[in-house]
């Protein structure tokens, strides 16, 4: 074709495009327009926007072609891939169909993709090849090349689901992250965390129950961790900022991320018995109070505070103060249990089980009571005795003499 010869024009076209003269597809077509001033572009053209490109190891590469024909007429041209190393493959497609030739209608341009798949074994170095393409007896080149190298796949990431959470100190804190491994070969990630005093950290693989303390991820792939804080009932209210760390070898991605946690404060219920003992003596049928201390020793007040009891049937148990409306922190109460044994309860101990219940809180103690009869019953019982006595001898006295 004389139209062939003209191919030489490319610089209208730009000189940063990798080019040879020839044709391409209808598959991917896209119209293509004269340049409204200067002389008309004439010719064919194979481009590639970037005839150079590096890959990782193991990874497939893409490189987007373009077929432009600028002739009055399509022109069929044969495609092929030469000079590839030895176990590498590849693919001409246009769209999602693999092709061997091209025919772009005139003033169109065909959009072309060449898929190379290096072997998995090939050395950290350039390979250069080329596309031929031949139309009507013409043969075209087009130089590429492909380096394997290190590159990273992205960044390698450390991303929170919620990074702010809020509880007090009884609050089990769960943090829940995406870790991605951004670099180019398989990696065992260390987890740590720097959080304050009074605070114990701990990690789990996505939703699992073993604890870890690191975790592999496939190169470019993503894993779910989750963190678990717990804290010391003595950690005071405030913010605190936590950063948690997967690091592993010095010349290996690391990634950090910052969460933070606020503690309010909470209250912490205290009961004891008198002097501190938990355990004392009733008598059956009579009501006993016992003095108790109850004690806020949280760190904020503790809100509707009721007291109850569970005693053996029949007992009667009430308090002096049943309810208390607040208990500040750091404060005392003192109150008042009146505990009555049934009148039926025999000598023995016997187990009362007390409570302090506030909101978000509570506490309970069993207190030991010892029952003694009432004397009253003695006395009752040595006249019983008494009586049975009399009726015997006067029985013996009055028929023994028969």
């Amino acid at each position: 074709m004389k139209s062939l010869a003209k191919s030489a024009s490319f610089a209208l076209l730009g000189a940063a495009m990798a080019m040879t003269p020839l044709l391409s597809s209808n598959a991917m077509a896209e119209a293509f327009t004269q340049p409204a001033n200067g002389p008309a572009i004439h010719g064919f053209w194979l481009t590639a926007d970037h005839p150079d490109v590096a890959v990782s190891a193991g990874k497939k590469v893409s490189i987007p072609l373009s077929l432009l024909n600028a002739l009055d007429n399509p022109v069929r041209t044969k495609l092929a891939v030469k000079g590839l190393p030895e176990g590498w493959t590849y693919s001409i497609k246009a769209g999602g169909t693999d092709v061997t030739s091209a025919m772009p209608l005139p003033n169109e341009i065909d959009n072309l993709t060449l898929k190379v798949d290096p072997a998995n074994d090939a050395e950290k170095k350039t390979y250069k090849f080329e596309v031929d393409a031949i139309a009507n007896g013409d043969q075209f080149k087009l130089p590429l090349s492909v380096a394997i190298a290190d590159i990273p796949l992205g960044d390698t990431t450390l991303v929170p689901e919620l990074p702010a959470l809020h509880g007090t100190v009884n609050t089990s804190f769960q943090y829940k992250m995406k870790l991605t491994n951004g670099s180019n070969h398989d990696t065992l990630f260390n987890l740590s965390a720097d959080a304050p005093a009074g605070f114990m950290a701990t990690f789990k693989k996505g939703y699992g129950n073993e604890e870890i303390t690191g975790i592999p991820v496939k190169a470019g792939a993503t894993e779910s961790v989750t963190m678990t804080i717990k804290l010391n009932h003595d950690v005071a209210e405030g913010d605190y900022p936590i950063e948690v760390a997967a690091v592993a070898g010095p010349d290996d991605p690391a990634a950090k991320a910052k969460v933070s946690l606020k503690v309010s404060g909470s209250p912490k219920l205290l009961l004891s018995g008198p002097n501190d003992r938990l355990s004392g003596q009733a008598t059956a049928g009579s009501e006993t109070t016992f003095p108790f201390v109850l004690v806020n020793n949280g760190t904020a007040a503790a809100n509707k505070v009721t007291l109850s009891a569970t005693s053996p049937s029949g007992w009667k148990v009430s308090f002096d103060p049943k309810e208390l409306a607040k208990l500040d922190e750091g404060k005392t109460q003192n109150v008042n249990v009146k505990i009555e044994p049934s009148s039926k309860a025999i000598a023995g101990d016997y187990m009362v089980h007390i409570r302090a219940k506030a909101d978000g809180v509570s506490k309970e103690v069993d207190y030991r009571v010892t029952v003694e009869t009432s004397t009253m019953w003695g006395i009752i019982g040595v006249g019983i005795i008494a009586i049975a006595v009399i009726v015997l001898l006067g029985a013996i006295f009055r028929y023994g003499r028969r």
